[in-house]
């Protein structure tokens, strides 16, 4: 008899019995994923000073990344995508569980007591609030150790004014500080990028504003998200130039929602900013219409701020098609980190276009823009040093309590204060490295930014609701002095005058902070 021959091919017969072994070796592989996972979740009720994240997405991927690599222990409270693959982050050395913080067996599961921080940093602002008082109310109960931090995100910066505004947090946040069991911090990744894109790029960096004899400074706004709003918002309160002019923001975006929504939040915008609005998406970006504006009123820099890392590939290829008399400066958010742009953009050659990148990520989402704060050291040094001139400390006063305990609103106007110190020292020519002993306020340049300086104040008040009133009432959010430089008493002008001649003393102050610190990590 004839020995058996296969009709079939020997790579067919080798498949079809490598199919049911490879089906066997995925289901092992996920079997053992998961008793791993098990395994790291059961000792996690043993661990001490770790992180806990909640929420899984590319912002806490990169987050936890960045702490693992500074020697952290790292839990992530998130869905689990596929069970039968271990995530990214796990392959780092994170730990990944699933539950909802609601049930306090689960949070005793993740030593929530033991943790020295957790960051809530979903997609979803009301959740992240929610989860934080949430955690804050079983802190109260069950904390052991010394006073944690739950650093809290609102991406909308529309609603973080809401929840500033409407103190939600406030009270909640004074009670917990006084039984030191926890603080709760919001923070915004947009609020934060756009303060950090002012201040590295502001348009005064690229087009010298030193008088008030220099012409109106105009720039391009390109996108429609939270980054966008934040951004013209920061241009509002901080774009008071040595020209004294409002500064005009052309922006590109598809449709006027946006732009209504902020203004029915921040009725005065107009007040401080002019804006005009191109309607139309950015897949339909015009070159010709901007070289057109550009050529009748020239643009000192152009802030594309896009949701949608893929779209600004096309955008910047139109932009570097225009003909122009120079290069046009370029600042360019990026989102994802992980995206194609962001992994090539410096790599694209643009003749036309100088291009500065701005990761929104790497700025935020790292334990030395998060944790270490070190964005706020200049605007703690100056809410100090008004502290330090008050002999008598009164903890009922709201403008006296410690950094730690101020509201949101009193610590961006120290914020505010401090990152218009940039504005203004480029009025005197210094930019870049500078030493302080060389800083030299004239006296020939004390009242115009003793103007611009009001001019800043005055915009942070309106924009926070103030109007203007005969006498002064805080509860109504009623002011004096909400009105032109020329109007203002000699005192108050003095006091501008003496936040200007100030800033030297400030400077000094912040490098020796910073010195020490330097010193201490040194060691």
């Amino acid at each position: 008899v004839d020995d058996f021959s296969s009709p079939l091919p020997w790579q067919l017969e080798t498949a079809r019995w490598l199919a049911p072994a490879l089906v066997i070796y995925t289901a092992i592989k996920a079997i053992l994923y998961l008793i791993r996972r098990e395994i790291k979740s059961a000792f996690i009720k043993y661990h001490h000073g770790h992180i806990i994240i909640v929420g899984l997405n590319y912002m806490s991927r990169y987050l936890a990344g960045n702490l693992l690599a500074h020697g952290e222990k790292v839990v992530i409270v998130g869905d689990i995508a596929d069970v039968r693959k271990l995530d990214p982050v796990e392959k780092e050395g994170a730990v990944l569980v699933e539950g909802e913080l609601s049930g306090r067996n689960f949070l005793r599961n993740l030593g929530a007591a033991r943790a020295r921080y957790f960051v809530f940093i979903s997609d979803d602002d009301e959740k992240n609030i929610e989860d934080a008082l949430t955690v804050s109310s079983y802190l109260a109960d069950h904390a052991k150790g010394p006073e944690m931090t739950l650093y809290t995100h609102v991406s909308d910066d529309l609603k973080l004014d809401e929840v500033t505004g409407l103190r939600l947090l406030e009270d909640h946040h004074l009670k917990q500080n006084a039984d030191k069991h926890c603080e709760i911090k919001i923070f915004s990744e947009y609020e934060r990028a756009s303060r950090i894109i002012f201040n590295k790029y502001s348009p005064d960096s690229f087009t010298r504003v030193t008088t008030p004899d220099d012409p109106q400074v105009r720039i391009a706004v390109i996108g429609s998200g939270c980054l966008t709003q934040s951004f013209i918002l920061r241009v509002a309160r901080l774009g008071h130039f040595a020209n004294l002019k409002k500064t005009l923001v052309t922006l590109f975006q598809d449709g006027k929602e946006v732009l209504d929504r902020m203004e029915l939040s921040f009725r005065q915008l107009r007040n401080f900013i002019d804006i005009e609005l191109v309607d139309a998406s950015p897949e339909l970006f015009d070159g010709e219409n901007f070289r057109r504006m550009n050529a009748e009123h020239k643009f000192s820099a152009v802030y594309l701020l896009c949701e949608d890392d893929a779209a600004v590939a096309g955008i910047l290829t139109r932009l570097s098609r225009i003909e122009l008399p120079g290069k046009i400066n370029v600042v360019v958010a990026i989102n994802n980190p992980y995206s194609l742009l962001s992994k090539r953009l410096e790599d694209m050659n643009f003749e036309s276009l100088s291009i500065h990148k701005f990761s929104i990520t790497d700025e935020t989402f790292t334990r030395e823009g998060l944790i270490s704060e070190t964005l706020d050291k200049l605007a703690r040094v100056v809410h100090n040093d008004y502290r330090s001139k008050h002999k008598d400390i009164d903890s009922a006063k709201t403008s006296h309590r410690p950094w730690e305990l101020l509201p949101t609103d009193f610590k961006n106007q120290n914020r505010e204060q401090a990152d218009h110190i940039l504005v203004k020292l480029r009025v005197l020519g210094y930019e870049g490295e500078v030493h302080v002993s060389s800083i030299v306020i004239p006296q020939e340049k004390l009242e115009l930014l003793s103007r611009m300086e009001h001019n800043r104040w005055w915009a942070f008040m309106a924009l926070n609701g103030w109007i203007r009133g005969e006498k002064r009432d805080d509860r109504n959010k009623k002011h004096t002095d909400l009105k032109p430089y020329d109007e203002l008493d000699e005192e108050v002008k003095q006091s501008d005058r003496n936040a200007v001649l100030n800033i030297p003393h400030l400077l000094t102050k912040y490098n020796q902070i910073t010195d020490s610190e330097d010193s201490d990590n040194a060691d």
